[in-house]
């Protein structure tokens, strides 16, 4: 059942979205197609599918930092165009 454009305006006035009757029109039509998939999976018979609730634990999740030296730094700073000793000279963002 596609969603009207009134129930798209209520939720673009919810997300506090500015919609224009063809935008209202489009993502009706989107949002509805979502919806009728939705119920799509919905009807999948899941009762043979064994629960997932405790998922077995990675052992290479986590790993220790480590702090290693680097020669890319002179490298870098070698190439930079601008530069101020150790620094990378920018044009400013903020004035």
């Amino acid at each position: 059942m596609p969603l009207t454009k009134k129930e798209v305006g209520k939720l673009a006035s919810l997300a506090r979205i500015k919609l224009t009757e063809e935008e209202k029109e489009k993502f009706g039509k989107q949002i509805s197609s979502i919806l009728e998939y939705a119920e799509q999976v919905q009807e999948v018979d899941t009762s043979k599918v064994k629960s997932a609730s405790h998922l077995p634990r990675r052992n290479d999740a986590f790993r220790n930092d480590q702090k290693t030296e680097s020669d890319k730094v002179k490298e870098i700073i070698k190439q930079f165009p601008d530069k101020s000793g150790n620094l990378n000279k920018v044009k400013a963002v903020l004035d």
